[in-house]
């Protein structure tokens, strides 16, 4: 963050102090001198105490754009209330016997809507994971993050069996590396839950005239899911399978089509030591590309059916990946399509509630954030929602109700490139 974006961050906070009493200034400027001395004790925490009190001591300015504060309308659920619950238990003011504050500590989507407007630049999410570690350095896991590790061991997959697996059934092809991949196409765990997506982007790079590969034999899940719990053994395990994989495909590029696992393979490996050089990107970004190489044209008009569409911006997109136009570049070159941009997108957009680890720590939370994201969506008059991510269209499949599945229609990206091939 540049010194400009620092200054516009920090001053809302000069006409409070201005209209501020003397005595209040001086109590402000005393505790501010002292925060080391009476909010960051000495002792072996893994938790970031010192931003931890930081965040609590803030007046709240992020906490009106928090999707779970949203969903559930309670303070609990505020970002700093995280935080300082997060400090409580860590430092030993709240028992950890407390299993609802401990269960608090992953009602969080990882969306980062808290990072965009703190005027700190903190990210409420990469806090509560430090808590996390302290959490399971005390062996207290809970069991709803148990089961998600328990999967990953006994299926090498974040579902209870094997999902690559399943591509026979489901009519995907498997592409087998012969070593000498220009791309390896790295397919994720949800992603296998809509094959539709697979097969229009395989059917994409063939029309690009890529040689590429998805070993869907040999595949196993990123350690997205382990990272986020926090057990870092796990997550060791499944980089070095992963390495493994990926260097044997000879593939100097990696496509995913899970953000997810782009932001997985790309720098969260590098945390537990296992660095893959090679380019990692979304497919949206790669398709991008090969649009302004001209190896991907669209010959056709967009069907009747989908000329107007809406867009909902992945949160790892936008926020973690720095990606705002690779999906708008690509749909600017369908012909007949006009995008309707929803009131909170790109990098302001509100999460779908399925990423991080809210929705296993509470469903009902994460379903109602969903809902209140396909409100918005709704709010554009559009009855096509297009994304680029299977967590957000899950997530946006929870939030429509039963009777509303019929009118509107949840796509990836790829569903409507492969329609204007």
């Amino acid at each position: 963050m540049g010194i400009e974006d620092t200054l516009n961050k920090y001053k809302w906070m000069i006409p409070l102090l201005q209209k501020a009493d003397r005595e209040t200034r001086s109590i402000l400027m005393k505790n501010f001198r002292q925060r080391k001395k009476n909010f960051f004790p000495e002792g072996d925490y893994k938790a970031d105490i010192e931003n931890l009190a930081k965040c609590m001591l803030c007046p709240n300015m992020c906490r009106f754009d928090c999707g779970t504060l949203q969903a559930k309308l309670t303070e609990t659920m505020s970002p700093a209330y995280k935080a300082r619950i997060g400090y409580y238990l860590t430092t030993g003011k709240i028992d950890y016997s407390e299993t609802e504050f401990i269960n608090l500590m992953y009602k969080c989507t990882n969306e980062e809507s808290c990072k965009i407007w703190c005027p700190f630049d903190f990210s409420v999410v990469s806090l509560l994971e430090t808590v996390r570690d302290d959490i399971n350095a005390r062996g207290l896991m809970p069991d709803f993050c148990k089961e998600q590790i328990e999967k990953l061991k006994n299926s090498n997959t974040i579902e209870e069996y094997d999902i690559f697996r399943t591509y026979k059934e489901k009519g995907i092809q498997n592409i087998e590396s012969d070593g000498s991949d220009e791309v390896f196409y790295y397919i994720g765990c949800e992603t296998m839950k809509f094959p539709e997506v697979i097969k229009a982007n395989i059917e994409i790079l063939k029309a690009a005239g890529i040689k590429f590969s998805t070993n869907l034999d040999k595949k196993v899940c990123c350690g997205g899911p382990a990272f986020n719990i926090r057990d870092m053994e796990t997550a060791r395990e499944f980089a070095n399978k992963n390495r493994e994989l990926i260097e044997s495909t000879g593939a100097k590029i990696i496509i995913s089509d899970c953000p997810g696992c782009v932001i997985t393979l790309s720098s969260r490996y590098k945390k537990v030591g296992v660095n893959i050089e090679k380019e990692i990107i979304h497919t949206t970004t790669f398709f991008a590309k090969l649009i302004d190489n001209g190896k991907l044209r669209f010959t056709k008009e967009s069907p009747e059916e989908f000329r107007k569409i809406t867009i909902h911006d992945p949160c790892l997109i936008v926020r973690n990946l720095n990606d705002v136009a690779s999906i708008r570049n690509i749909l600017s070159h369908i012909k007949g399509l006009e995008l309707i941009e929803p009131i909170y997108n790109k990098e302001f957009v509100h999460c779908c509630g399925w990423s991080g680890t809210s929705h296993w720590a509470d469903r009902d939370l994460a379903i109602k954030e969903a809902q209140n994201r396909i409100s918005e969506l709704k709010e554009t008059g559009v009855n096509i929602f297009i994304s680029a991510c299977p967590l957000c269209e899950l997530g946006l499949g929870y939030g429509l109700r039963e009777t509303e599945k019929e009118k509107y229609n949840i796509l990836d990206i790829s569903e409507i490139l492969i329609k204007v091939l």
